[in-house]
């Protein structure tokens, strides 16, 4: 079996781009915004809030964000962890009534190594699939094809978020 590789090469210059220090930090500068489709926010509970990614993969790409600007897992506490776990949960079952994906990918790339574009404020992601969503224009033109506007997404899950 081989194993084909392909690169995101405009990627780096994205990762390179964001402040990583907690005065320019964009996680907090959301975590603070009003629930709106003007802010992209969707929910903001006691110790997370839920946002879409300005930057998606695919249609309805949320990330689920603590308030407190850490990038060490271990270091969140108990109570950040289980609600966050929670808002995902409450996330998913959102996504599946708006859009009924095939699957999702759940995670966080934690530190640069990880992959994480703001490793200072660890953020997690859920990303819905379906079988058949993956294209080459990323790879050959530098450019991402998503079927609706970012706020069209927004109104759809806000929609479907109990």
């Amino acid at each position: 079996m081989s194993l084909d590789q392909m690169w995101a090469g405009w990627r780096n210059e994205f990762v390179e781009s964001i402040p990583s220090t907690k005065e320019e930090c964009i996680l907090c500068t959301l975590g603070r915004l009003n629930v709106g489709v003007e802010t992209h926010v969707l929910y903001k509970g006691d110790l997370n809030y839920v946002v879409m990614n300005a930057f998606p993969y695919a249609p309805a790409h949320i990330m689920v964000v603590p308030y407190s600007h850490e990038g060490d897992y271990l270091s969140l506490g108990d109570a950040v962890v289980k609600e966050n776990l929670a808002l995902t949960r409450r996330v998913v079952a959102a996504i599946k009534r708006a859009y009924n994906p095939d699957g999702f990918n759940l995670g966080a790339n934690i530190g640069k190594a990880g992959g994480a574009a703001i490793a200072a404020h660890i953020h997690f992601h859920v990303v819905p699939r379906w079988i058949g969503d993956t294209n080459f224009m990323t790879s050959v033109a530098n450019t991402r094809v998503l079927p609706e506007s970012l706020d069209s997404s927004y109104q759809r899950v806000f929609s479907a978020m109990e």
